[in-house]
């Protein structure tokens, strides 16, 4: 989209009813104009109302034009701050500069010219980084779409796998956050413990569908549904958390599980928490042998097997995060079933 197609908001503050009417005029064609003749009145507009670029003259007697822009930096980040200032501002431009976060400075006297194209090339600007963000997001949501159907391919099947996918995704970020891992990499785990299972696509229907217990013989194959995953995630770098996850996922901290017998912080603490998400998850969910256990009976039957099956560190993590109302948010958008309450009859799990 081109600054032609895009009716862009411009916001002038200066106290010299001339010199706005002047900017007024110049770019009332091309722009939605707002007008400030003061700094005060700036700021107000900067309360009420988005715009994607800002001019504000320094020297004006309430309100001086850095504070006007350093408020639009901390509430309206992503506009274009513009400063117009006389040579003797020198000290005040440099603070500007520091503090608001300046895409220029104009002195004054200005030539009309080229400040039109200096604005011009602004939205240019910004209107092409707007295109990036769309784009990537787009990318991103194709990108999380295809990990979650290729994981509800190997999970099997029930209308409820997308929901549980998407739930054991955001336990595992939320509990990272939790647990103090920084937030880039917190929602990085989340997208990555989609694949914990994605080994159980070497597994045949015969033994992933059985509704009967599995035999010796085919547990001993569904037990390597771990080392299938790291296979088909292969060695790219950008899957390493995932191939932690899928490697570990069913390893215990007492070293009792499989495939290594892993114990403690030998185990990725990604595959601690993923499991623990997976765990919680499939005990509060509906299932063709189980109704939905409550929160509070989950947590119960986790925190009898901290130190055994969970690391006890995660699992007060989870506590915490009922407490704060995090998993009934995330149970009440991702959840296909209703959401259990205290005192639900349990059935074997």
């Amino acid at each position: 989209m081109s600054t032609e197609e895009e009716k862009f908001r411009l916001l002038f503050v200066d106290d010299e009813a001339d010199i706005l009417d002047s900017l007024r005029r110049s770019f009332r064609r091309d722009y939605e104009v707002f007008t400030a003749n003061s700094g005060t009145q700036g700021i107000e507009l900067l309360k009420s109302e988005q715009f994607d670029l800002i001019i504000s003259d320094q020297r004006m007697p309430d309100v001086m034009g850095d504070a006007v822009l350093k408020f639009a930096m901390e509430h309206q980040p992503k506009a274009i701050r513009i400063l117009l200032t006389g040579y003797s501002d020198m000290e005040s431009l440099v603070r500007c500069v520091n503090e608001a976060g300046l895409y220029k400075y104009i002195t004054k006297p200005w030539e009309p010219e080229n400040l039109r194209l200096t604005v011009m090339r602004a939205l240019e600007s910004l209107s092409l980084e707007r295109k990036l963000d769309t784009a990537s997001r787009q990318l991103k949501q194709a990108y999380l779409d295809a990990v979650t159907m290729l994981s509800v391919a190997c999970e099997g099947k029930d209308e409820d796998t997308g929901f549980h996918v998407r739930r054991v995704q955001h336990y595992t970020e939320a509990l990272a956050l939790e647990l103090g891992v920084p937030a880039q990499e917190a929602e990085h785990m989340g997208v990555m413990s989609i694949l914990h299972d994605i080994g159980k696509l070497y597994i045949p229907d015969s033994i992933l569908k059985k509704p009967a217990k599995l035999d010796d013989e085919e547990f001993k194959i569904m037990r390597r549904h771990p080392e299938f995953g790291v296979r088909i995630l292969g060695d790219n770098p950008f899957y390493e958390m995932a191939r932690e996850i899928a490697a570990c996922h069913h390893e215990n901290v007492d070293g009792s599980g499989y495939p290594k017998g892993l114990a403690g912080e030998q185990i990725p603490l990604s595959a601690r928490i993923a499991k623990a998400a997976d765990v919680f998850d499939a005990l509060t969910s509906k299932r063709p042998y189980k109704e939905p256990w409550s929160i509070e009976q989950a947590l119960a039957m986790m925190d009898e097997q901290s130190g055994r099956q969970f690391d006890g560190v995660v699992v007060q993590g989870l506590h915490r995060l009922h407490a704060n109302g995090t998993i009934l948010r995330i149970m009440q958008e991702y959840h296909a079933h209703e959401v259990p309450q205290a005192g639900v009859p349990v059935f074997a799990a």
